[in-house]
């Protein structure tokens, strides 16, 4: 008995030290160290200017200043962040996404808190999470529900919540923060992130809820936020795979899923707060319907290949890129615009079912560049010229009219411009990063 008591007692001494690491935090985040490292991650992404107008360029001009002041004033609790700046992003379905823009400063501050913060929560998320978190990404979490569906779970919850980032409450934020972290002044500038406001068209609003979308410390606040859905989830045994503000849940049975659907309602309006979307929210027969998740469309088969309004907006941008009314080095247009863009969608959506349709995009993409390369030469003769070099021993060299969009499906200009010569200039293959994520 004596033993275990002692045992106990020991138990208990580890549980209350382990409490006192998380009761005093701040002076980790205004430690000179961690600021520099914060700012560097700022620099990093990149992003635009906040209400100050003042770019990440001109805060480093003056680096060792700003720190100092953002330093002192996080130590002696007289930070206050600026409004966050409002803009808005075009969506695919025509309506607008806001945005928050803070202060290149309070950026800072926000970064140097989540990475005191993080590893934290960190050791608490669930693995059914993947979203703004180190380790996981979207890939992974396509591969668990294709894994989910080959499993046999083939009725899928695929929910929306509706605008979530702007909707969650301030107080329960706080409170679930507070279940983990109770240092005072962590949780004081956790609410002065929250509460500093909104700048938008030269007038001031506060926000009495939400945690706007391009806040550095936002992604992790939202899953913090979540995670009692994860939890809840996983304690059930269900099949729940979350993004960030996205999730589906896989089940078994039709009425299992109506089941669970209940349950999610319930949980995140009434004892969340937040708002499920009900027109976007629904159950699928993986079998006989496709769903959505991140861009891509799980097909009956259990293909995954990019969503129609993904293909829209990567042809949309294509378009944009290889105008066929500029008159440009091609060549240039490929390596600093055009690649980039194409690397990127396609090492995305290249894990998918999409050989034959990256092929066709390749041919696609190929078709407009010729284009763009005839618009650019301007005189026929050019395109004579290119002939010659290649191997044309006709006389009879072809009239073309080199603005018209035939023209660049014509023999002539696939002989002048074959697909050796997207090699040469370094063209981006679809297909050839789809062959490597799939060896």
């Amino acid at each position: 008995m004596e033993e275990q008591g002692k045992d106990k007692l020991s138990r208990e001494g580890v549980k209350k030290q382990e409490e006192r690491k998380w009761y005093s935090l701040i002076d980790k985040i205004w430690a000179k160290p961690n600021l520099e490292e914060a700012f560097k991650e700022v620099r990093r992404n990149r992003g635009a200017a906040g209400v100050d107008r003042m770019t990440i360029k001109a805060f480093e001009s003056e680096l060792e200043h700003h720190l100092e002041v953002v330093q002192q004033t996080l130590k002696n609790k007289t930070y206050r962040p600026k409004p966050v700046r409002r803009v808005y992003i075009p969506k695919a379905d025509g309506t607008q996404r806001p945005l928050g823009i803070p202060s290149v400063g309070d950026r800072v501050v926000q970064a140097a808190a989540r990475r005191i913060l993080e590893p934290i929560f960190e050791a608490k998320f669930m693995d059914c999470s993947f979203g703004f978190r180190p380790g996981r990404s979207a890939h992974m979490a396509l591969q668990k529900i294709r894994q989910d569906l080959e499993d046999g779970y083939r009725y899928v919850i695929d929910a929306d919540l509706k605008a979530y980032f702007d909707t969650i409450p301030h107080e329960r934020l706080i409170a679930k923060v507070k279940e983990t972290v109770v240092d005072g002044s962590v949780l004081s500038l956790l609410e002065k992130f929250l509460k500093g406001g909104i700048m938008e068209g030269g007038s001031f609003r506060m926000n009495e809820q939400g945690t706007p979308q391009g806040g550095v410390i936002s992604p992790l606040l939202a899953n913090i936020y979540l995670h009692p859905l994860d939890e809840a989830m996983t304690e059930r045994g269900h099949r729940l795979t979350r993004y960030a503000d996205d999730f589906v849940i896989c089940c078994k049975t039709q009425k299992g899923a109506e089941r669970v659907l209940r349950s999610v309602i319930k949980l995140l309006e009434k004892e969340m707060g937040l708002k499920v979307h009900p027109e976007k929210t629904k159950i699928a027969n993986s079998k006989r319907e496709s769903f959505i998740f991140l861009g891509h469309e799980f097909k009956p088969g259990k293909r995954m290949t990019p969503s129609d309004k993904a293909m829209a907006k990567f042809k949309e941008r294509v378009k944009e890129i290889t105008k066929r009314n500029q008159t440009v080095n091609v060549q240039e247009l490929v390596k600093k615009v055009l690649n980039p863009y194409l690397r990127g969608w396609a090492n995305y959506f290249g894990t998918g079912d999409v050989h034959s349709r990256f092929r066709e995009l390749d041919a696609w993409i190929r078709r407009r560049l010729r284009a763009v390369q005839l618009r650019s030469w301007k005189k026929i003769r050019k395109l004579h010229r290119e002939m010659r070099r290649r191997g044309w021993d006709n006389k009879d060299m072809p009239g073309l009219r080199m603005t018209a969009w035939r023209s660049s499906h014509s023999t002539y200009a696939q002989y002048a411009m074959p697909n050796k010569w997207f090699g040469e200039i370094g063209l981006c293959s679809l297909l050839a990063i789809y062959k490597e994520l799939h060896p």
